[in-house]
């Protein structure tokens, strides 16, 4: 479950219907790198039959002074 100090700026989904254990391990592995060399970061990942959502943020920063 994602925190209050973070917020979803993209969403990346694998369909994984129709996969087996291997394949499925080898697309997410190559979503994570390329994920990583974005230096974006996941903050939830939801898991379905059929897909998987990787939810990406950022953290919120709060202004302190108003």
């Amino acid at each position: 479950m994602r925190s209050s100090d973070q917020q979803v700026t993209g969403i990346r989904v694998l369909d994984i219907s129709e996969e087996g254990a291997k394949a499925i391990e080898a697309m997410f592995n190559q979503v994570i790198e390329e994920i990583n060399l974005q230096e974006t970061p996941i903050i939830d990942i939801r898991i379905t039959d059929n897909h998987c959502f990787l939810l990406l943020g950022e953290k919120i920063i709060k202004n302190k002074h108003k």
